[in-house]
């Protein structure tokens, strides 16, 4: 979940979703709350652990296991090559960082985005009633 969208565009989206939230029968924001408490993850959280650990462990925070894998893997490649003295291999470390630093910059953003998301599944799930 790439931070590809403005915070303007985020907060538009996120108050729009609590006008429909509103609207929800008394019951139904019950269940809304109640699943958004249990679900949704702090971007604090998110970014202290985006700055503290490298090989991708904030993608665990944010349930994105694939992207975790990856560069977990990537790390553990280019640390046992740049200790059989591959130097090549820390090329892959170089493109790790490159690639993690939008997302150390932007990693409130980013997690804002992924609550934003998972509030807008638990508003259709309860609006249909599943």
């Amino acid at each position: 979940m790439r931070c590809t969208q403005p915070i303007e565009a985020l907060e538009a989206q996120e108050e729009a979703l609590r006008e429909q939230v509103n609207g929800l029968t008394q019951s139904q924001k019950k269940r809304y709350f109640a699943e958004q408490a249990r679900q949704l993850k702090d971007p604090d959280t998110y970014a202290a652990l985006n700055w503290a650990f490298l090989g991708g462990f904030h993608h665990l925070y944010l349930r994105r296991y694939g992207l975790f894998v990856v560069e977990c893997a990537l790390l553990v490649i280019a640390v046992i090559g740049l200790v059989m003295s591959q130097p090549y291999f820390a090329l892959i470390l170089v493109g790790l960082v490159l690639f993690e630093l939008p997302q150390l910059f932007f990693a409130q953003r980013i997690a804002r985005q992924y609550n934003y998301h998972v509030s807008r599944e638990i508003f259709e799930h309860v609006r249909r009633g599943d």
